[in-house]
């Protein structure tokens, strides 16, 4: 609903509405209102140093989008998944709409804070919707705490360095996320903010049920062997190095977490092991139910 990297790009209500009665599929939705970012876009030209993007991408412009979409969607009673929650007042808001809307936090929007990152991380840092203030940050741990958050996923966007390096806004929004989601999460799981179970729960259980990925998000018979295992008590550094993305670079480079995928287990094939990528376990079509 809100311009980003890339064309694709629904903003009006009649619109919406068309996609959202045309199909059964699950409709995922990037709630930020286009008039609000376009009306607002002049403090990121002034400002011109991505310290501004939270003020330019407001709290108003993804709250508005999010109510604008839920109301479409209670009205023809259809069900949504809204993707990178990032404030505060979204979250209380979907609170009260979990009988037509499910809702996904970004790691990096529970880790990192406004204006620390864009200070030390500069574009690295850029991504909508923005990463918010330590309030928000507070207020999406306490919809995970009180089980209101469904998924947590990466929005994950390998740009390359040299691409970030650029001019601010010009630069590409977007970062890295896939490969730091376990040893992110499991550090926080160290940290007592949540417990193994719903991390579990928010990375593959809800995922499979919103999609409905029927041979996911469980490990019994009948479904797909995948899995992960980690080791809760390894402490690890987190680089630029380690990396497999082509993007080659995170915004923890630095960072020592506590919690650390040993393996990953792909179909009942190693994916990984120790830290080694074996390639030729790839991804593969998976069946859904409507």
């Amino acid at each position: 609903m809100g311009s980003s990297t890339g064309d694709l790009l629904v903003a009006e209500d009649e619109y919406l509405e068309n996609i959202l009665r045309s199909t059964k599929a699950p409709i995922a939705i990037h709630a930020e209102d286009e008039n609000t970012l376009n009306s607002r876009k002049h403090i990121a030209d002034t400002g011109a140093h991505p310290v501004y993007h939270p003020k330019w991408r407001n709290v108003e412009s993804a709250l508005k989008a999010t109510m604008r979409i839920v109301a479409i969607a209670e009205k023809l009673n259809r069900r949504i998944h809204i993707l990178h929650i990032t404030s505060a007042e979204e979250a209380a808001f979907l609170k009260t709409k979990k009988h037509v809307a499910t809702f996904e936090i970004p790691p990096q929007h529970l880790t990192l804070a406004a204006p620390d990152c864009y200070l030390t991380l500069g574009t690295l840092a850029q991504m909508n919707p923005p990463i918010r203030s330590a309030r928000h940050r507070e207020a999406l741990w306490q919809a995970i705490q009180e089980n209101n958050a469904d998924v947590i996923g990466t929005d994950h966007a390998p740009h390359t360095l040299n691409e970030k390096m650029g001019s601010y806004p010009n630069t590409p929004s977007g970062m890295t996320g896939v490969q730091t989601l376990v040893p992110i999460m499991l550090d926080h799981v160290s940290k007592g903010n949540l417990s193994l179970e719903r991390l579990i729960e928010l990375t593959a259980i809800n995922p499979s049920r919103i999609y409905g990925a029927k041979t996911k998000g469980a490990i019994a018979i009948g479904k797909d062997a995948d899995f992960t295992i980690v080791d809760l008590k390894a402490k690890r550094e987190i680089t630029n190095s380690w990396i497999k993305s082509k993007c080659g670079w995170t915004p923890y480079d630095g960072k020592t977490v506590q919690g650390w995928p040993i393996a990953t287990i792909l179909r009942g094939q190693i994916a990984m092991r120790e830290d080694t990528v074996f390639t030729q376990v790839m991804g593969q079509k998976i069946s859904f139910t409507r």
